[in-house]
């Protein structure tokens, strides 16, 4: 029989995935509206930088997982066209995640900045200093926060709707396995194990 579970790995690298991007969302966006001292400022910004480059990382995990893992079947009970509505927002989902920390990135390597990943070490810059194209990839950038903030909460809404309307598993799939126990019909033996 197929799990109903996501493995142990795709939950850690889903959930640390939303919190970083919900953290450096909030980060980047408190940045960018300061209205204090330029030391202050900058160093929100740093800290920004070095969470929202962890992502990078963990979509590169999350993409080698899903490459080696198929995804437990938990919506069978969709229309067809909501299934595939929900394939094609996963994958704008995926190219955002990708793409909004590439054109920070950018933005970062045009402006001369450092690219700093946890405080640990930096990224190289993408590109010479070229002060003409800052304010392209600042747009590029702010636009795509904004898009994935969009995601982000369809995403989470339409987890929300799978479970407390349409009453199916797929919220379940992804909590942990005590916790899909405990809100609902999953039974221990469907867990899986691997990673």
């Amino acid at each position: 029989m197929e799990p109903k579970q996501y493995t142990a790995l795709a939950k850690i690298l889903h959930w640390t995935m939303a919190i970083v991007i919900i953290v450096a969302w909030g980060v980047g966006y408190y940045s960018s509206t300061l209205s204090v001292p330029q030391k202050i400022q900058a160093d929100s910004i740093m800290l920004h930088k070095s969470i929202a480059t962890l992502t990078i990382f963990l979509l590169a995990a999350r993409i080698a997982w899903r490459l080696t893992h198929r995804p437990p079947e938990t919506t069978k009970d969709l229309h067809n066209f909501e299934r595939q509505a929900g394939k094609l927002g996963h994958l704008v989902l995926y190219i955002c995640m990708l793409a909004l920390p590439v054109a920070g990135w950018l933005w970062s390597s045009a402006a001369g900045y450092p690219i700093p990943v946890a405080h640990l070490f930096s990224l190289p810059p993408l590109m010479a200093k070229t002060p003409a194209l800052v304010p392209i990839f600042k747009q590029i950038h702010i636009y795509l926060s904004y898009l994935l903030a969009f995601l982000v909460c369809g995403h989470a809404l339409m987890a929300l709707k799978h479970h407390f309307i349409d009453k199916n598993e797929s919220l379940k799939s992804m909590v942990p396995a005590w916790l899909a126990r405990r809100i609902g019909r999953e039974k221990p033996a469907s867990r899986s194990i691997s990673i």
